[in-house]
């Protein structure tokens, strides 16, 4: 045991990415303090505070050991949901590159927009027409996948150590329930690369929100496809015993969770958040604009955008 970690390769890697998150989440929380909790960055501090909690948990597990492997079901289930808000970030990223380019977005058209396109109709059809749209449909199918990956997680939580080979039923239905919510959570990223890249052809938006997307995209498909890799290989594994030895976790298995997972998120965010700053040296904005609706010509000019 080293500084006192049972899993000592662990207790280095979780409590390293946890300096590091810390620092991001302090980053963000800056940004997100100077431009308003209801921008697109608001997300980004979102996975910061998701991402920290679960090193936390990790440097928890590392020194307090297998047979305290709640602190484990904590760690995936808070890391799962750092990627689903990366993932949901990133099309909102997607919408404010249009919206610079274009003043509007088909993929998250306002309220006031589809009010218009639908002037004379009934409030029930209105209604339906705010729920057919590419934003509503990409949120409402991330919501159920985000459930599966949590319940997946947590149904584990009441089992004991010393029972764990005697609850083979409940581990598979576990895995299934978290692979469910991982494939989709994968799915919707490659359908949000696929928009990307469609926005880039065809309607030529090619600013610099569009490029930090596309630098970012390979990193999280990478980190979608270990979602679904680490739970039915066994290497990959956090439920197998093999992947345990004298000094805990084994080097094999860290290298996978940390290369794959946690630094391609980190690369992902930090990208993300690097059009804050381009946009900032060169005066525009293009991702202030409201989570749910984007500022109007009034509050845009009010704020000097």
């Amino acid at each position: 045991m080293s500084g006192g970690f049972i899993s000592v390769r662990e207790g280095v890697a979780a409590s390293i990415f946890l300096a590091i998150y810390t620092i991001y989440l302090g980053l963000t929380g800056l940004i997100v303090y100077r431009e308003g909790w209801r921008t697109t960055y608001t997300f980004l501090l979102v996975f910061g505070i998701f991402r920290v909690s679960g090193q936390l948990c990790g440097v928890v597990f590392s020194k307090l050991g297998i047979e305290h492997w709640q602190w484990l079901i904590a760690y995936l289930v808070l890391t799962a949901e750092g990627y689903f808000t990366l993932v949901l970030t990133s099309f909102h990223f997607l919408a404010n590159a249009q919206v610079t380019v274009h003043g509007t977005s088909w993929l998250r058209p306002t309220k006031k927009e589809i009010h218009a396109a639908h002037a004379g109709e009934s409030k029930m059809q209105i209604k339906c027409a705010e729920m057919n749209t590419f934003a509503f449909v990409f949120h409402w199918l991330l919501i159920p996948a985000n459930a599966l990956v949590i319940s997946g997680g947590t149904m584990l939580t009441g089992v004991d150590a010393d029972k764990w080979s005697q609850e083979g039923k409940k581990i598979a239905t576990s895995k299934a329930l978290r692979c469910s919510g991982q494939a989709t959570f994968l799915a919707e990223t490659i359908v949000l690369v696929a928009f990307a890249i469609y926005v880039y052809k065809s309607e030529r938006v090619r600013n610099y929100t569009m490029k930090a997307l596309f630098f970012a995209f390979p990193f999280l498909l990478v980190r979608g496809i270990f979602g679904i890799l680490s739970i039915f290989l066994d290497r990959m594994n956090y439920f197998k015993i093999s992947n345990y030895d004298e000094n805990g976790l084994s080097a094999y298995f860290i290298a996978c969770e940390y290369t794959m997972a946690t630094t391609m998120e980190f690369i992902s965010a930090c990208t993300l958040i690097s059009v804050y700053y381009h946009d900032r040296y060169y005066g525009k904005f293009s991702n202030k604009e409201r989570i749910i609706e984007p500022l109007t010509e009034e509050e845009s000019d009010s704020k000097g955008v």
